[in-house]
């Protein structure tokens, strides 16, 4: 048993053991009943059936169902039935990944909350912004942007900036003016203050004992029957008491605050002439640095005179936006196989990946070993008259490069074609799939191999059939290989696993909850 034929059959083995353990996990995994629930949505940007529902992180179920109700989008999802949701609970749609795939997310509110029965409705849901949604908000503003920036440049143009500038200069003059003429009523303003002050203290003592002569004469006449009133009377003098106690307290920081008023007012003139003649600089600034921008003096200047460098910044903003764009709407699918060939004892084993950005078409690259190898060197050997052949075979790595298109569509199925590389040598195919799971696939290739030695004229012809198991990521694939060819002749047989981009990212997370 040579060394890549052992290869192929570990790289087999390796692949079949990793899906059992995914299915096996996964059905593990979803044992049990489950409890529905009503959302309902505005916009569920891009949520599908069978999508998944996390609750905290976890994956504790699916999306059930999507219909369209009195002008809603409601949801039914279906959750673990040992996981309560309660009446507070919130419901999210977020996006996962680089594939932009929607999920549900919950939180499922606080234990204190009634718990929603089954069928229930969750009132509170919200749909996040999405990548594309975020583009388009840089778009709007980036626009925005360019409006202002041609209402300053307008602005500058115009001089009305200029006259705002003067209008500064000149209100820092009056403001200087206004404190030096004005000084001389702020002194008698706060004196005023403090002869009221002086008044109120002398006013309000005999005010207090009016005010408790008057409730002894109303309780003398309601008499003992007037509980009401006597209660009344009982309020005032509380709240003469209350006067008598306050007044004169806040009397005092009314003087305290005069005073420290005049004290500010004495201490801080020097600070306030400082403050005018910073605005006054600060204006000279001001002007200065916009003078510059209006001449298109550094990057701002440039910015706002020339509308190129707008134009490049928004270009390069859609141009990023476009891969992203092309990610979130593709499927992906990695595949791990192996197979092997009775004609030409061949043995092959390897790694694809399938990228479709749309339904009819998408692009096949792979990479595989094969026992056979190529011939690189040829040499003849003459030992006492006797010719001898000894061959050198590299078993390198071989690619499969293709692009797919779908050409025909019926309801009994579609028709493909394919062409591109084929184990590293020029090839092209067509296929028909009769669904998504099963297809008939034609392929030839290697029509370099007359020029190699020892190899036949004709390119190898394989015709076969692939099948994938609906609920599992195993597939097989069988037929005949190399038909044009009869000492080559035979057939092939293989198998592997198919994962989609949501079983990827189902195992990324089930590694990161390990570690």
């Amino acid at each position: 048993m040579n060394s890549p034929f052992k290869v192929g059959i570990f790289v087999l083995f390796t692949a079949l053991i990793a899906g059992y353990l995914i299915i096996t996990f996964e059905s593990k995994n979803w044992t049990g009943d489950t409890k529905e629930y009503f959302l309902y949505f505005d916009d569920i940007s891009g949520l599908s059936k069978g999508s998944d529902v996390s609750v905290k992180g976890l994956k504790a179920g699916k999306v059930k169902d999507i219909y369209y109700e009195d002008g809603k989008i409601k949801v039914v999802v279906a959750i673990k039935e040992d996981i309560p949701i309660h009446q507070n609970a919130k419901a999210y749609i977020k996006t996962m990944g680089l594939m932009g795939d929607k999920y549900v997310y919950i939180d499922p509110g606080s234990p204190e909350s009634p718990v929603i029965p089954e069928k229930g409705k969750i009132e509170r849901t919200l749909t996040l912004a999405s990548a594309e949604d975020t583009f388009n908000d840089i778009s709007l503003a980036a626009k925005k942007f360019e409006k202002l920036m041609d209402n300053l440049n307008e602005a500058v143009g115009n001089g009305r900036l200029v006259k705002l500038i003067d209008n500064i200069n000149s209100l820092a003059v009056e403001t200087r003016q206004v404190v030096a003429e004005n000084r001389e009523n702020l002194r008698k303003s706060i004196e005023n203050i403090e002869k009221i002050t002086a008044q109120l203290k002398e006013t309000i003592p005999p005010l207090v004992k009016k005010i408790e002569r008057i409730a002894d004469n109303l309780e003398q006449i309601t008499g003992d029957n007037k509980e009401d009133i006597r209660q009344i009377i009982v309020s005032l003098r509380n709240v003469a008491k209350t006067l008598e106690k306050k007044v004169p307290t806040t009397i005092d920081n009314i003087n305290i605050a005069s005073e420290k008023a005049k004290e500010i007012l004495s201490d801080n003139q020097k600070d306030i002439r400082k403050a005018i003649k910073y605005i006054r600089s600060s204006a000279k600034k001001l002007d200065t640095i916009l003078a510059k921008i209006n001449e298109g003096k550094g990057t701002l200047g440039k910015l706002v005179n020339e509308d190129s460098l707008y134009n490049t910044v928004n270009e390069g903003i859609k141009d990023f936006s476009k891969p992203f764009k092309v990610i979130n709407e593709s499927k992906l699918y990695v595949s791990l196989f192996g197979e092997q060939h009775t004609g030409n004892k061949d043995k092959k084993a390897g790694v694809s990946i399938t990228l479709m950005p749309k339904d009819d078409r998408y692009i096949y690259v792979s990479l595989l070993s094969n026992s056979n190898g190529n011939i690189s060197e040829v040499e003849e050997i003459n030992t006492n008259g006797t010719v001898s052949t000894r061959t050198k075979r590299d078993l390198n790595i071989l690619v499969d490069l293709q692009y797919a298109r779908q050409i025909w569509k019926t309801r009994y199925g579609n028709l493909w074609a394919r062409a591109g590389l084929k184990e590293s040598s020029a090839g092209a195919g067509v296929d028909w799939w009769f669904s998504e799971n099963t297809r008939l696939n034609l392929d030839v290739y290697k029509f370099d191999r007359k020029y190699v030695w020892n190899e036949p004229n004709s390119p190898e012809l394989d015709l076969g059939l692939f099948y994938k198991l609906k609920k599992s990521p195993l597939f097989f694939r069988f037929g005949g290989s190399d038909l044009l060819v009869p000492e080559y002749r035979g057939v092939y047989f293989g198998a592997g696993l198919m994962f989609t981009d949501d079983y990827l990212k189902y195992m990324l997370g089930l590694s990161n909850a390990v570690r």
